[in-house]
């Protein structure tokens, strides 16, 4: 069963061209979604909705609650240490540029959860992060509320919990972690954040995350580098080497189609992925970001590109075999068998001459257009060579396939 993907720390995507990417690879995407939150998404995401590609999931009781449990634990264990670094008394000293935190009120997102302003709320701080309530127990509310941490108040869609913006961006990748983990699903995001590759969320995780004696910026550079997990970064990485960086100018329904016409090629696409990625396994240990982006570039150079090498070669003899055979038609003699069936039917055996050769002219595409379906099915990297042909750059040999496909 391929897994559906999770998107986090937002609800709303922010990146049309990265959902686009994730679009064309995995079968659905879920957000978690507060009961009653009004949807503002880009005409893009709103028509992946529709066609349920994008999923609404309510925040689960039972995740929040598992959640909390090691977060009550480092409260109860270092509420001193945690108020000193991130009580919200102190936020004079939190040293997060407002353009680095949460962007509040001007009109951008916070780090832990979609911007929350409402007109006539004056509660709000744009150094803020924020978490809307309906992800968070009541328990752990309570204690982080009691201990100075963080502060309840009304925005869009409801009530949201305001805090400095590491500890929602911490709190909000334990979530989704514990929801895609019971839910057979893969976390991913668009966006650059500290800590993103670690995981199991414990005690222990939570204060090398939060309680390093590092300053906290300084702590999200020692820490493995913020990227993509290896499965969407392979993946990612394969759809460059095919199609334009953009897709800012392709229309979604053109990514729908694709998934539709070519579902077949990008399940066996998903398996061939899934395989690498667990031959790279040992790539999970590099810390370098740069390093690790190396890694893959040239995995996937040597991969991926070199059987789309493959599959080109392939695709070329199976068109020079259909054009040698419309070649030949005009050689090739009616078997007796055919001829008397004309003489019987009264036609001269002359017009059955042009018939057969206009019947096979006719032909000739949708035979080389059946056989090319048939060889990219049969490659693992055959959804990237119909994502080429779809996507990418048209040049004059490609308009002229397209008229007569030989």
């Amino acid at each position: 069963m391929d897994r559906f993907a999770l998107y986090y720390p937002h609800i709303h995507v922010r990146d049309d061209d990265w959902l686009k990417y994730a679009a064309l690879y995995w079968p659905k995407m879920a957000r978690i979604r507060p009961p009653g939150y009004p949807l503002q998404d880009s005409p893009a995401a709103r028509e992946l909705h529709s066609a349920r590609w994008l999923l609404d999931l309510e925040p689960p009781v039972w995740a929040a609650a598992e959640v909390a449990e090691p977060f009550l634990e480092l409260i109860h264990e270092h509420g001193a240490a945690l108020r000193d670094r991130f009580g919200l008394d102190r936020i004079e000293t939190w040293g997060l540029p407002v353009a680095e935190a949460c962007f509040g009120n001007t009109g951008g997102f916070s780090a832990g959860g979609d911007e929350p302003t409402e007109d006539g709320a004056t509660w709000l701080n744009p150094r803020f992060g924020y978490v809307h309530a309906s992800r968070v127990s009541e328990r752990l509310l309570d204690s982080a509320v009691d201990q100075g941490l963080a502060v309840v108040g009304p925005g869009r869609g409801g009530i949201w919990v305001a805090m400095h913006p590491q500890l929602a961006t911490v709190y909000m990748l334990a979530l989704a972690e514990q929801v895609a983990a019971e839910n057979c699903l893969h976390p991913i995001t668009d966006q650059t954040l500290p800590h993103a590759v670690m995981s199991g969320w414990t005690f222990e995780r939570l204060a090398v995350a939060l309680l390093d004696d590092l300053p906290a910026l300084a702590l999200a550079a020692q820490a493995p580098a913020a990227r993509q997990a290896p499965e969407e970064a392979f993946a990612f990485l394969s759809f460059a080497t095919v199609i334009p960086a953009d897709l800012r100018n392709v229309p979604i329904e053109k990514i729908l189609d694709i998934r539709v016409e070519f579902g077949s090629e990008l399940d066996g696409f998903r398996e061939f992925v899934a395989d690498q990625v667990q031959r790279l396994g040992s790539l999970e240990d590099v810390r370098d970001a740069g390093l690790y982006l190396e890694y893959l570039h040239t995995e996937v150079d040597r991969e991926v590109r070199a059987r789309l090498d493959d599959l080109d070669d392939r695709m070329r003899g199976a068109g020079l075999e259909t054009a040698r055979a419309l070649a030949n038609v005009r050689s090739v003699a009616l078997p007796p068998l055919a001829a008397l069936a004309a003489d019987a039917v009264g036609v001269a055996p002359a017009l059955t001459v042009p018939a057969v050769v206009a019947g096979c002219v006719v032909g000739a595409p949708f035979e080389w257009r059946r056989r090319r379906r048939e060889i990219a099915q049969e490659s693992p990297v055959g959804y990237l060579f119909q994502l080429k042909r779809a996507l990418g750059p048209d040049t004059l040999i490609d308009k002229l396939r397209r008229a007569w496909p030989l």
